[in-house]
């Protein structure tokens, strides 16, 4: 396997630029995830990397060789696509072994190489039959297969998951998590859900609008988001988010809006900001009998071990997560405390996260 670093990568379509400036290392054997909305340029810098997409501006260099003129062929890496790309004429075996016959191995390293890679994959009872003849994962199989047949220096994986159904990709995942250890792979995996890329990536590169808003670990992208979008985008459900007056009494300074004042966490007592914008996550809060915040619960959304509610909060609705076993209806009032230290600030004019005392 190799190392991949893309430096200050850019990519105009006509006068649009759809990459900008992105510049990410990834190390031998690692699992890299690029996570954002559709149209935010995940798909189109892995094109580039695979060769697939020429490169405006910047560098690629796999295993420290610069790749940028390099077709796709001569980069030694492997692409698996969201709609599998089979050969729907050939069988199973056919396909696996394809790649290789084209590249003129010996016909008997072919047929080792594929039994093999069928092994590891639980296909060798279908080599024979047809795509047609297979269920959407059992494509997706094939389609990783033949792949890996090949050893490549880097697996592209463009939303390799995204046609299979819920406990499908469930499962699928697990074996590519599985799959991508046992080879000591490097991958680059790109994918809009991000439920996938928290449970799949080493780190995670968040884009939006071409560009790589932040890279970092799951864990740190979850619990310090650099900014009201990563916020917002990472985590199931979303990041609830209010807009809050700064204010400040006998030497103390409050959160404030409509419907509910906290102090400042004492990690930001040296906010100088009028106005922020407050972030919570729906499991940070604790359900209280008397003197907390109250809401009228507006929803209840029942989703097996918790429920959901969605609460009104003077002109703002939050959501926030429960035991599945509180009894909740819709119309009642609800009192709740927020642990400071649950707090996330964003800066009102750039929604750039607010770390201790001092502005991003």
């Amino acid at each position: 396997m190799a190392s991949v670093s893309l430096k200050n990568l850019n990519k105009f379509f006509g006068n649009t630029l759809v990459v900008n400036n992105v510049s990410v290392d990834i190390a031998d054997g690692e699992f890299l995830v690029f996570v954002g909305p559709s149209g935010c340029g995940k798909t189109t810098t892995l094109r580039m990397v695979a060769g697939l997409e020429s490169i405006s501006d910047g560098e690629i260099q796999i295993r420290d060789r610069t790749v940028n003129h390099l077709p796709p062929g001569a980069r030694d890496v492997a692409m698996v696509f969201q709609n599998y790309a089979l050969y729907s004429h050939m069988t199973v075996g056919k396909n696996l072994g394809f790649a290789l016959k084209a590249r003129r191995f010996d016909d008997d390293d072919i047929k080792k190489r594929v039994l093999r890679v069928a092994k590891m994959l639980d296909l060798e009872e279908m080599l024979d039959r047809k795509p047609r003849q297979l269920s959407g994962g059992q494509r997706q199989r094939v389609a990783l297969g033949r792949a890996i047949v090949r050893n490549p220096q880097v697996f592209l994986m463009d939303e390799p998951l995204s046609n299979l159904d819920a406990l499908l990709r469930l499962q699928t995942r697990k074996e590519l998590i599985e799959l991508t250890g046992e080879l000591k792979s490097t991958v680059i995996y790109v994918t809009h859900d991000q439920v996938e890329a928290m449970t799949m990536g080493h780190r995670l590169a968040v884009m939006n609008e071409g560009e790589v808003v932040q890279l970092d670990t799951p864990e740190n992208i979850y619990n310090q988001p650099s900014s009201r979008f990563v916020a917002e985008f990472i985590g199931s459900p979303p990041m609830n988010f209010l807009n809050m007056e700064i204010n400040e009494k006998n030497g103390k300074k409050f959160l404030k809006n409509d419907s509910l004042v906290l102090p400042v966490p004492d990690s930001m007592k040296k906010l100088c900001e009028n106005a922020v914008i407050m972030g919570f996550r729906p499991n940070e809060i604790e359900l209280v009998s008397q003197g907390g915040i109250s809401g009228t619960v507006s929803v209840v959304e029942s989703l097996g071990a918790e429920k959901l509610v969605y609460l009104k909060l003077g002109v703002n609705t939050i959501s926030i997560l429960v035991p599945s076993e509180e009894k909740i209806k819709s119309g009642e009032n609800l009192q709740f405390n927020l642990r400071p230290e649950a707090l996330h600030l964003f800066n009102y004019s750039n929604q750039r996260r607010i770390t201790s005392n001092r502005n991003d």
